[in-house]
C-alpha cells in the first residue's frame, strides 16, 4: 500500500520545527523519490503495463454492465467515485421534488429506466464523469460506458454497482498512440523491464537503425522519454515497467512503512544545505546520515523478508535439495548420504 508523501512532509516539518514548509515542498518531493530509489526493495515501486497501438479508433477505454431486470429502489451505480441512486419516485418514502442530480428515477420498464440514465449521465454536471459517454443496448441489456479520450488514463476509472450482486469493474482497452515507429514513455516510469510487440519479446540496442538491414530485426532503443523501434508495428506493443504511484497533486506516493526512513533522508539533505553554508554543525548532519542508513537497511530488509507462505515454499525447495537417506544402512550406494 502506498500513501501520500504529505505525511512524510508533516513529520519532517514537525521534527525540524518548521511551521511553514511550502517553499521546500518541491525539493522534499525530489528527495523523497531519491530515498525510495535507494531503498529499492521489491515492494517500493509498482509493476505496471502500458499498451500502445497505431490504430487510434481502438484506443478508447470502456466498461460494460448487464442488467437482467429493472433496478430496485435501493440500487446504485458508482462511476469514478460519483454515486448515483435508483429511486422509485412513486414510493411512499420518496420526497416529491427531491430529484437531485444523483437520483435516477425508476420507470415502468428497464429500457425506459436505462434511457433516463443515459440522458442523466450525458447532462450531469459532475466533473469526475466528464468525458464518459453512456450507451444502452436494449437487445443484450448491456450498459456500455466509454471514456472519450484515447490513452491509458481512462483505464484507471472504476465502475461499481449493487444490481444483480456487488460488481466492481475497471475500464479497460485504453491504449496510447504508436506512430512513426515511436512511443512516449510514461511520466511515472522508474525502470523499463520488458517490451513486447504481439508475441515477440524485443531486445534493446544502442543502434539508431540507419541501415535497411535493421528493419528486419526486432530491436528498440530509448532516447529521452521516447522509445524507438526498428519495425513499424501494427500489433499491440506492451511495455512492462516499474512505476511510482502519483498523488492527485502530482507528487510521488511512498510505500507505507517507509515514512520514518524517508523523513530522515529529507532532514539529512535539508540540513546539509545549512552545513555547506557553515550554519549547521557537522555532527548533526552525520547523525542524520547515520540514522538514514540504519532505517534504509531496516525497511529494505522488512520488505524483502519472505512471508509465511513464501517461507513454506523456500522450505520445500530446500528440502528437495537435501540428499535422500538410504533406507538400507549401513550399505552405501555412492549417491545417498546417511
Amino acid at each position: 500500500m502506498h500513501i501520500p508523501v504529505n505525511r512524510v512532509f508533516n513529520n519532517v516539518s514537525r521534527n525540524l520545527g518548521l511551521k511553514e514548509y511550502t517553499e521546500h515542498i518541491d525539493s522534499w518531493a525530489e528527495w523523497a523519490f531519491e530515498a525510495e530509489q535507494y531503498i529499492g526493495s521489491k515492494e517500493t515501486f509498482l509493476q505496471s503495463e502500458m499498451t500502445y497501438n497505431a490504430d487510434v479508433s481502438s484506443s478508447f477505454p470502456s466498461a460494460t454492465i448487464v442488467y437482467e431486470s429493472n433496478p430496485s429502489r435501493l440500487a446504485n451505480l458508482v462511476i469514478n467515485g460519483v454515486k448515483f441512486y435508483f429511486r422509485n419516485t412513486t414510493h411512499a418514502n420518496f420526497i416529491p421534488g427531491n430529484l437531485e442530480d444523483y437520483i435516477i428515477p425508476i420507470e415502468s420498464t428497464l429500457d425506459l429506466t436505462m434511457a433516463g440514465l443515459v440522458t442523466h449521465l450525458q447532462t450531469s454536471y459532475y466533473h469526475s464523469i466528464e468525458g464518459i459517454s453512456p450507451a444502452w443496448d436494449s437487445t443484450s441489456k448491456t450498459l456500455t460506458l466509454t471514456y472519450q479520450d484515447n490513452g491509458d488514463t481512462g483505464n484507471n476509472i472504476l465502475l461499481e454497482t449493487n444490481v444483480n450482486g456487488r460488481i466492481t469493474k475497471q475500464f479497460s482497452g485504453g491504449k496510447e498512440i504508436l506512430q512513426n515507429k515511436q512511443i512516449v514513455l510514461p511520466s511515472n516510469l522508474v525502470k523499463l523491464t520488458s517490451v513486447r510487440a504481439g508475441d515477440t519479446i524485443l531486445s534493446p540496442t544502442s543502434s539508431q537503425f540507419k541501415s535497411k538491414v535493421s528493419n528486419l530485426i526486432h530491436r528498440y532503443y530509448v532516447n529521452g522519454n521516447r522509445l524507438n523501434f526498428s519495425v513499424d508495428y501494427t500489433v499491440d506493443v506492451v511495455i512492462s515497467y516499474l512505476s511510482v504511484p502519483m498523488s492527485e497533486e502530482g507528487y510521488p506516493m511512498v510505500k507505507q512503512g517507509h515514512e520514518e526512513a524517508i523523513a530522515f533522508y529529507i532532514m539529512w539533505k535539508h540540513k546539509s544545505i545549512g552545513y555547506y553554508a557553515g550554519e549547521v554543525p557537522q555532527y548533526i548532519v552525520k547523525d542524520l546520515e547515520r540514522r538514514w542508513y540504519q532505517l534504509c537497511g531496516k525497511v529494505r530488509g522488512d520488505d524483502n523478508m519472505p512471508n509465511s507462505t513464501e517461507l513454506l515454499k523456500i522450505g520445500k525447495l530446500w528440502n528437495s535439495k537435501i540428499p535422500i537417506t538410504s533406507s538400507n544402512p549401513p550399505f552405501y550406494d555412492g549417491l545417498n548420504s546417511y
